[in-house]
């Protein structure tokens, strides 16, 4: 296999993995706060697609990707239909999450083997992480008019399943790792 080392080995350093969720994350925020959600949604799987492309077993670093796009769509949906959380653009099928935010889970499962791989053996702190980060992200999104969510249900409701499915996704993540999968065997790096 041929790699470009400036991409290999940007793909795997921590603060490039977290910057680029980051700039994803706002572009689907922002995006869908104008009522453009595709244009947040394309840049997400852009991010995406770069990711995997660099992983060791991009069909196992994909699978957790899928596999964390799954529960994000089962997850927003279900707090969509309990009322606590509105998306104004981005709904394709009614009732259900809109596409530009299981764009987002899809590219937050970015990090989970690249600048969140600490926390696959700190599922208490990544449990807490969770807890503080879920809601504190949704109202981000809320102040920049991205959705609408019941204050005090809705971010309790969101701080619960984050610190429940950060601490799933992490252990999903341990076993789903295309970036270390494989490490021990040789990668022959085109310098070009």
């Amino acid at each position: 296999m041929t790699i470009n080392v400036s991409t290999y080995a940007l793909a795997r350093n921590p603060l490039a993995n977290i910057l680029a969720y980051q700039f994803a994350w706002f572009a689907c925020i922002y995006s869908a706060a104008k009522g453009e959600p595709w244009i947040g949604s394309f840049i997400a799987l852009l991010v995406v697609a770069w990711h995997v492309s660099n992983a060791n077993s991009p069909k196992t670093e994909l699978g957790l990707i899928l596999v964390s796009g799954v529960i994000g769509l089962l997850w927003e949906t279900a707090i969509v239909q309990a009322g606590w959380v509105a998306y104004p653009s981005g709904n394709i099928i009614p009732g259900f999450a809109p596409h530009w935010i299981v764009a987002l889970w899809l590219v937050f499962a970015t990090t989970f083997n690249v600048s969140l791989k600490w926390f696959k053996s700190h599922l208490t702190i990544v449990a807490v992480f969770g807890f503080l980060g879920g809601p504190i992200a949704f109202y981000a999104g809320s102040a920049l008019g991205a959705l609408t969510l019941t204050p005090t249900l809705g971010l309790t409701a969101i701080a619960i399943g984050w610190a429940v499915l950060m601490p799933i996704l992490m252990l999903i993540a341990r076993q789903l790792d295309g970036y270390h999968l494989g490490d021990n065997n040789p990668i022959i790096i085109n310098p070009k």
